[in-house]
């Protein structure tokens, strides 16, 4: 809430608050005070209508004049019935501004219509235009900035009428400024009067509330502060005493009465310290305790030589614990604390120390021993009393002195000399070694309270073990790696193996083309000498010549069939080879690929009668390698020829199925009608060195090969599905454009 009481920055002009939050927080309060003055304002405006219309019939008779004007009052009533309705509802001080000034408008528009009906003297219509402006200005509760531009409405209104509608002579109208300006001059005066008065009213209102509001609540802190310190000092777990500066008891609670075995009145505030202590010195609560040796416990406490005075109760058997704390205003502060639990805590701690492991202390924040066990200071000579209270720094050095770590392994930090680096990582675990070749692990935690707790743990055994299991170890991936090196050696044999019966094959199926070729020139080569002789000694025949042109034609048609399937056949090998040779990523129509691939196997297809289809989408481009994918299909066509048809007479069929499934995927279906694998074989069959045929020169590595082909060259999958004697069907997928 604003406090000051300049107007020029507190309010405006008009007599409205400038800040527009307190103007609508002001207004927001006055809500029932407006809706009674809209109230009244609506009734006395309905009365005057109906006693108009009284008035009109009494002048006018029953003319039209009359009729006409009251038709127009009965609009007027009917208008402030609806004002009334409209005021009672409105739930909000916005609303009822908005009511307002469509009142006040519908007012001035419904006197002016009766104007128009029967046109007043000017004076009368300047009077009453005044009477408005005085009653919107100084009576109706709305903003300035509605009541303005009611009156404005109803000042230019009247001038408009003034000068054209009702019979005016030139010093009247000059009357009915005035009297307008007047009206408008006193009601904004007197408007901003009542509005400074109300608004400064209310902030005198505002900050009498605030300043009782204040003094109540602080009188109300202050009786629950007091109560709030009884019953915080009562629901301490310590015990307190509080004395004021010159020594006399100010409070005590409950739970120190009960550390002390204090009976109900015995001390009460405003004693004096001598006199508490005389009494529980007379009870010998604290055994032998003179007054003398409780006043030097204090000063010691007091002067900060020492922080606890620890003593057992006779009565109770409890350990106590005092504290002195001075207060900033020089009194003094006494906290008793029953640590008995804790004694017996720390008892139960030493003998489990005594207890843990190999090795177990704990580290101040001066990094000092504080507990320890007899196992830990025994690796350094000592007894636990001894290393109580040394630092790491000493220990070490007791250890250097009497052999328990080499000097020499001090530089390589085997022995974590560096104290200060302890601290900085919050939880570590060292291995150290002693001279006499034993392990130790020690276990390094920073508490919350700033101490290190140590744990050292014997582990030569383990090590020892680990050593074992170390050179293990590396004999099996020394054994592991001769294994791979042979394997690649074979699979490389392998490869070699297929190559050369491709170059065998290839050779003795190009030797026949080839050869008949040759035959057929030397036929021809023979046919020309002939002629030419024949030529030479003039002996040639007409039915030579037509002999020879047919002998040459038939010789010319054999030695260039069989030079282009010797050329088909050389090409085919070519790029077979160089594919499985170079193994690059390039793009190639698959069925043509794979056509090619049959056509270099020929030479081992022929000598078996089984038959094989290619069902492939024609035209269907690649982009992979195909010096792997041949070498896939040679293998399976391989693979099925030497165990799916083995034992079998009748021809067999290999199928070759290609499809898309999906865009940019490729799967190949490689399918035969043999006698299938069995169930024990079907999880084996991509296993390197598995083969049923051991002993008549299988290697086991066809499958294991084709496995390594699809997954890791052309980055697909290979699965395959059999059952004795329904056949083989291994299904590869793979990506059609190996470089996306």
């Amino acid at each position: 809430m604003l406090q000051t009481a300049d107007d020029s920055r507190l309010f405006l002009w008009t007599g409205e608050f400038r800040d527009r939050r307190v103007e609508q927080m002001y207004r927001q309060q006055r809500l029932e005070a407006v809706r009674k003055l809209l109230h009244a304002c609506g009734i006395a405006a309905t009365t005057v209508f109906f006693l108009l219309v009284i008035r009109q019939y009494l002048i006018f008779g029953p003319s039209l004049t009359f009729w006409l004007d009251a038709a127009v009052r009965c609009v007027g009533l009917l208008t402030g019935v609806v004002f009334q309705v409209l005021v009672r509802r409105a739930a909000a001080i916005a609303m009822l501004d908005i009511i307002a000034g469509v009142g006040m408008a519908s007012l001035t528009t419904l006197t002016f219509m009766t104007w128009v009906i029967g046109s007043p003297p000017a004076l009368n219509a300047g009077t009453l235009a005044f009477g408005y402006l005085l009653v919107f200005f100084l009576l109706v509760p709305c903003p300035a900035q509605v009541v303005i531009a009611n009156a404005a409405y109803v000042s230019i209104g009247t001038v408009i009428f003034g000068l054209i509608w009702l019979p005016v002579e030139s010093y009247t109208i000059i009357s009915v400024i005035l009297f307008l300006l007047i009206g408008n001059g006193l009601g904004l005066v007197g408007m901003r009067q009542f509005k400074l008065e109300r608004r400064r009213n209310f902030l005198s209102r505002e900050e009498a509330r605030r300043v009782t509001d204040a003094l109540t609540l602080a009188r109300q802190e202050g009786r629950k502060r007091n109560e709030y310190q009884a019953w915080a000092l009562d629901a301490l777990q310590v015990g307190v005493i509080l004395f004021h500066p010159g020594g006399e008891i100010h409070s005590i609670n409950r739970r120190a009465a009960e550390l002390l075995a204090l009976p109900p009145g015995s001390v009460r505030p405003g004693d004096t310290h001598e006199t508490l202590m005389r009494f529980l010195l007379q009870r010998r609560d604290f055994g032998d305790l003179e007054l003398s040796d409780v006043r030097y416990h204090i000063d010691r406490l007091l002067r900060g030589a020492g922080t606890i005075a620890a003593t057992r109760h006779a009565a109770t058997g409890k350990i106590l614990e005092f504290t002195l704390n001075r207060l900033p205003d020089k009194s003094v502060a006494v906290t008793i604390f029953d640590a008995t639990e804790r004694y017996a805590l720390n008892r139960r701690l030493r003998h489990a120390v005594e207890v843990a492991g190999d090795g177990f202390a704990i580290y101040d924040s001066q990094d000092r021993i504080a507990i320890c066990s007899s196992r830990f200071a025994a690796l350094y000579g000592l007894t636990a009393e001894q290393a109580i209270g040394k630092s790491f720094e000493e220990l070490l050095a007791q250890g250097y002195e009497r052999g328990v770590f080499s000097r020499d392994e001090r530089e390589t930090g085997n022995t974590q000399t560096v104290t200060t680096s302890r601290r900085h990582i919050p939880e570590r675990m060292i291995e150290i070694r002693t001279t006499a070749g034993e392990w130790f692990l020690v276990h390094e935690r920073v508490t919350p309270s700033g101490d290190l707790v140590v744990v050292r743990t014997n582990i030569t055994a383990r090590r020892r073990m680990e050593d074992e299991l170390r050179r293990a170890k590396e004999e099996a991936e020394r054994a592991l790696a001769d294994l791979r090196g042979a394997q690649a050696n074979l699979i490389l044999a392998e490869k070699m193996a297929s190559l050369g019966s491709l170059v065998a094959g290839m050779s003795h199926e190009i030797s026949t083309p080839l050869g008949i070729g040759v035959s057929a020139a030397s036929h021809l080569s023979e046919e020309v000498e002939q002629l030419t002789r024949s030529f030479k000694e003039d002996q040639l025949k007409r039915s030579d010549l037509e002999d020879f042109l047919e002998t040459a034609t038939e010789a010319t048609r054999i030695m260039q069939g069989n030079l282009t399937r010797a050329a088909r056949l050389i090409q085919a090998f070519k790029q077979v080879s160089a594919d499985q040779t170079t193994d690059e990523v390039r793009l190639f129509s698959l069925g043509e690929y794979l056509h090619e691939i049959l056509l270099s196997l020929a030479p081992a297809l022929r000598r078996t009668p089984h038959r094989v289809e290619i069902d492939c989408e024609p035209n269907l481009m690649i982009r992979n390698r195909p010096g792997a994918l041949g070498q896939i299909v040679t293998n399976l066509l391989m693979n099925a020829l030497q165990h799916a048809f083995d034992g079998r007479p009748e021809p067999g069929l290999l199928t070759i199925v290609v499809t898309r499934p999906r865009e940019g995927r490729i799967v190949v279906e490689f399918r035969d009608d043999g006698k299938g694998i069995g169930p024990e074989d079907l999880p084996r069959v991509f296993d390197p060195f598995f083969t049923t045929r051991r002993g008549t020169g299988g290697t086991g590595l066809g499958l294991h090969i084709v496995y390594n082909l699809v997954s890791q060259v052309l980055g697909g999958t290979i699965a395959v599905s059999s059952r004795l004697g329904e056949g083989t069907r291994f299904t590869i997928s793979f990506p059609q454009d190996a470089t996306t």
